[in-house]
């Protein structure tokens, strides 16, 4: 699951709630501080509300392993290209 996208629907859902609270009942906050942000909303979601990812040893080393066997075929392919491309 992409947490990211969940953050974002999540940060402007609660926007939108405060948007609404805030025009009804007027500013609920104290006179000196600013008001949340959209970053800081998805950090204080990400931090209090949303679970971290789980990410296990197993899918930790197939994600290397895959990237590795990615690079590598990213490379070959690379280099032949070029070896063409300085043929006359």
């Amino acid at each position: 699951m992409r947490w990211s996208l969940f953050s974002l629907i999540a940060a402007a859902v609660l926007t939108l709630a405060l948007a609404t609270v805030c025009e009804k009942s007027g500013p609920t906050r104290p006179a000196r501080l600013v008001p949340l942000t959209c970053p800081e909303l998805v950090r204080l979601l990400r931090a209090l509300v949303l679970p971290a990812p789980v990410r296990d040893r197993d899918h930790v080393l197939h994600r290397t392993v895959w990237r590795r066997c990615h690079q590598a075929a990213a490379s070959a392919c690379h280099q032949q290209r070029h070896l063409l491309q300085d043929s006359p």
